[in-house]
């Protein structure tokens, strides 16, 4: 017993990773499932999905590359091939000419509506967590995240972690012990963003400190 109860142990962050997996799987596939009946792969799905989730439904071609963590390169032949299709059409910007920027045609926001439902459908699930599980959830998220962006893996996210504004355990509340410098007030780990919109990326060095006091205290 006491052996077979070390090897499920010992397994735990590799089953980890294949439930992260299914998830990550399940988003890609099921929005392809819907569209790709209509020639559109997996790659232009996220493309679309990501440009209907912003306000202005449009992104340089550059932050589409970052955002979805390809080479310029390749954003710019799945974007090409998403406007000979319609659903984008490309402009240069009046400042600067050399810059592309990409706008959701009304068929392409169509389109990105029917696949960018992903978030409700997880938020439903993440409400059937309890809230100290839905925290301790963001939490883990959080971490695993910012120790990713430090391998050079994934792209920077606008993380309070990694934020000028951020003070990690400022305060002796347990309940709210962080600080953010731009609201000038205190907030606890439900408050933990992970892609704020006054997000200014802290030097090298603050970061890192604030990044070892958050994970250190967090694990005392």
């Amino acid at each position: 017993m006491k052996s077979s109860l070390k090897i499920e142990q010992n397994g735990l962050p590799d089953r980890l990773v294949t439930g992260l997996s299914k998830i990550g799987l399940a988003m890609k596939s099921r929005p392809w499932r819907r569209q790709g009946r209509q020639g559109v792969g997996p790659l232009q799905v996220q493309v679309l999905a990501f440009l209907c989730g912003r306000s202005t439904q449009s992104a340089t071609v550059s932050t589409i590359a970052r955002e979805l963590s390809v080479k310029l390169p390749t954003a710019s032949e799945v974007i090409r091939t998403l406007e000979q299709k319609r659903l984008v059409r490309r402009r240069r910007t009046e400042v600067d000419n050399r810059v592309v920027t990409v706008h959701l045609t009304a068929k392409g926001a169509k389109a990105g509506r029917v696949v960018s439902g992903w978030p409700e459908i997880l938020s439903a699930a993440a409400q059937q967590l309890s809230a100290e599980e839905q925290v301790s959830l963001l939490t883990v998220l959080v971490k695993l995240i910012r120790s990713l962006q430090l391998q050079g893996e994934i792209p920077v996210a606008r993380m309070c972690v990694s934020c000028e504004h951020f003070r990690p355990h400022a305060h002796p509340d347990a309940e709210q012990p962080h600080h953010c410098q731009f609201l000038d007030a205190p907030f606890g780990a439900p408050a933990l963003r992970i892609d704020c919109p006054d997000y200014v990326p802290a030097p090298p060095s603050q970061a890192q400190e604030a990044w070892t006091r958050f994970k250190e205290a967090r694990s005392a």
